[in-house]
């Protein structure tokens, strides 16, 4: 436990943080999944609105994470992307969002799975159990992701299952690797 000193300083301190995030992915994905034939454009305006608060929840957890946690600078950089695409999406002519959010949300989920797999090795030291539980469900996220950009238009109804299934299994594993920090939070205040 090298970046975890007396005061509780680091990713573990703010467990809660990723519960959020896994909270607002499993939300989009039962909306998706639920609601096939919302219109496309309202989807868009309301996945631009949950990527720019998803971005900003990763920024708090950047800031709150300076100096305790190495990769802090990830997180950052992860929330200013989120943030700017999501700023950028809904600034766009519908017409042309509805074909950017197309392509967007299958590279969305994608990236954040390649991610979260970064993030899962990172604590395999303190969680070697659920490692397997945690990547079984990334793979299961890029695959689906994968799979919804090999033909995301001509997929019709599939399209939305792939949306739902990718941002469930995203939302599962965040609260997972939640559930997990908090665990080791407790460890290390009873350590110290």
């Amino acid at each position: 436990m090298k970046n975890l000193n007396n005061n509780n300083v680091g990713i573990t301190r703010y467990w809660w943080l990723p519960m959020l995030t896994g909270l607002v992915a499993i939300a989009i994905g039962i909306w998706c999944l639920c609601s096939p034939e919302s219109s496309l454009p309202a989807l868009a305006y309301a996945f631009s609105i949950c990527l720019c608060g998803i971005g900003f929840v990763n920024l708090v957890y950047a800031f709150a994470n300076i100096g305790g946690h190495y990769g802090w600078g990830w997180s950052l950089a992860y929330g200013i992307i989120e943030i700017l695409c999501g700023v950028w999406m809904f600034s766009l002519p519908v017409a042309a969002m509805t074909t950017a959010f197309i392509y967007a949300i299958g590279l969305y989920i994608l990236f954040v799975a390649i991610n979260a797999i970064c993030e899962t090795v990172m604590i395999y030291n303190y969680a070697s159990f659920w490692i397997g539980w945690l990547l079984a469900l990334l793979i299961a996220t890029i695959i689906c992701s994968i799979v919804f950009l090999a033909g995301p238009i001509a997929g019709g109804v599939a399209v939305w299952l792939y949306i739902g299934i990718s941002f469930i299994c995203y939302g599962i594993y965040r609260i997972l690797l939640s559930a997990k920090l908090r665990r080791i939070n407790k460890n290390i205040k009873n350590n110290y």
